[in-house]
């Protein structure tokens, strides 16, 4: 009795570790796999310029890094396209894609410190790029700090339901809202507002639509300076600037692959390559905030 006990411990201290000596083996065999096939396979989304937009050159930022980070290895990029605008979004798109094996990487997912959207499942790299918001100005507000348009009681155009709505609602200063960062542009564009704070990618994608437009991206413009402009001197985390990491995305079990990315991100960040080629569509460049 007590020897058919202890060969069932046995049995089953083995069988559980087969599957941790698979998850081993597989993890090992994705970034042999790329080497052999000479490939690295990446998921972004196709209409999301200037992220990462299919077939159209340039096929935006994203993708380039991700083909910098890929040519480190003396690897081809071959793109698999996943939408995050469906509904389910992002998390529909991930599992859709990167978990179902499709590609090795996906493309530009913000960290918020939510590890809901890993799924248990996935993996962050290192940051690459932060992004936030920028001010944008034109017309009467052109060349303007954000104190003098502020005490000039212009209205800032901005996206509502956002933490900068709440931020100028609460310190009341006057807002022209719209739904979303595109319909704040559309405002620029049309003449109906000369100053905007948006996220930052959102005047590059206007100018793509709009090139006759004539809003600039304004270099008097920090968290700092918004946070004087109320005379207030001390700038909490997480305000004013409200900048955000953005990462890539590996399935966890792909240390190997990670550890290859997270090198490459940090060449490539020091040698300029992944700011020149964000600022090549007109998005400023943030540095990775410190984790």
């Amino acid at each position: 009795m007590l020897k058919n006990k202890l060969l069932q411990v046995l049995l089953g201290i083995m069988f559980a570790w087969l599957p941790l000596q698979g998850s081993a083996n597989e993890a090992q065999n994705t970034f042999e796999k790329i080497q052999e096939r000479g490939i690295l396979t990446a998921c972004a989304d196709p209409y999301s310029y200037p992220y990462s937009v299919k077939n159209v050159t340039p096929p935006g930022f994203d993708v380039e890094v991700m083909g910098a980070l890929a040519e480190l290895g003396g690897f081809d990029l071959e793109m698999y396209w996943a939408d995050t605008g469906t509904r389910g979004g992002m998390s529909r798109a991930l599992r859709n894609s990167i978990i179902k094996g499709r590609c090795q990487i996906f493309a530009g997912v913000g960290d918020n410190d939510d590890d809901d959207v890993l799924m248990g499942q996935l993996a962050f790299t290192k940051a690459y790029m932060a992004v936030g918001y920028v001010l944008v100005t034109q017309n009467k507000a052109a060349g303007l700090s954000i104190k003098e348009i502020i005490d000039a009681g212009m209205p800032i155009g901005v996206q509502m339901s956002t933490p900068m709505d709440d931020w100028l609602f609460t310190h009341g200063i006057k807002r022209a809202l719209q739904a979303d960062n595109a319909r704040v542009m559309r405002d620029m564009v049309n003449g109906e507002t000369d100053a905007a704070i948006v996220f930052s990618h959102a005047p590059s994608q206007a100018k793509r639509n709009h090139p006759e437009a004539t809003f600039v991206l304004s270099d008097n413009y920090s968290a700092d300076q918004l946070y004087a402009a109320i005379g207030e001197d001390y700038v909490p985390e997480g305000l004013g600037q409200q900048l955000w990491n953005l990462k890539f995305v590996l399935r966890k079990q792909d240390k190997t692959l990670r550890d290859f990315i997270n090198q490459g991100i940090e060449t490539l960040i020091e040698n300029g390559t992944i700011a020149r080629l964000v600022k090549k569509y007109d998005v400023p460049y943030f540095p990775p905030l410190e984790e």
